[in-house]
């Protein structure tokens, strides 16, 4: 108390925080910004309307790598996986996914071999029911969309934990 700190909020946060060395990148769409020097990584929906408030906000970013899981709630969102799909199995993935949750400009419908299915299942084993989740480098989760500045303060907030 005399410290004016919250212990709840830090156990939480701690038992919160998603080994990241355990999570298949490779399932992911990868974009680097400058020397790609801190990693964050967000769950996001092609239909979610904060998911494309967080990709404009992302391009603020400097320094950092993002991992792209593609998470559609097909709940929410009946096309969702659909978009999902066509992103992933387009020939230059980053550009149909800032395509189209930047411009609105939807990929071409494509099927190929995908991880969605894998990713919507990642997302429950970790207990991720909405979009944007963003993950920091060392496993802390942030839910929602978020302004750029506070992304980045949020990354920062690492201290001597390797990314």
């Amino acid at each position: 108390m005399q410290n004016q700190i919250d212990m709840t909020s830090m156990k939480q946060e701690e038992a919160n925080r998603i080994d990241v060395a355990s999570l298949p990148l490779a399932d992911a769409l990868k974009t680097v910004k400058g020397n790609g020097s801190r990693k964050l990584l967000v769950f996001s929906d092609p239909d979610c309307p904060y998911c494309k408030q967080l990709e404009k906000n992302l391009s603020g970013l400097t320094d950092v790598t993002i991992y792209t899981f593609l998470f559609p709630i097909e709940g929410l969102h009946p096309q969702a996986k659909d978009k999902a799909i066509a992103v992933w199995c387009s020939d230059d993935r980053i550009k149909a996914w800032d395509g189209l949750m930047v411009q609105g400009i939807m990929p071409s419908k494509k099927s190929c071999l995908h991880p969605v299915d894998k990713n919507i299942a990642l997302a429950r084993r970790f207990g991720i029911t909405g979009t944007p989740t963003l993950i920091s480098g060392d496993g802390r989760r942030m839910p929602g969309s978020a302004s750029a500045e506070r992304i980045t303060q949020w990354l920062d907030a690492v201290q001597g934990v390797s990314q």
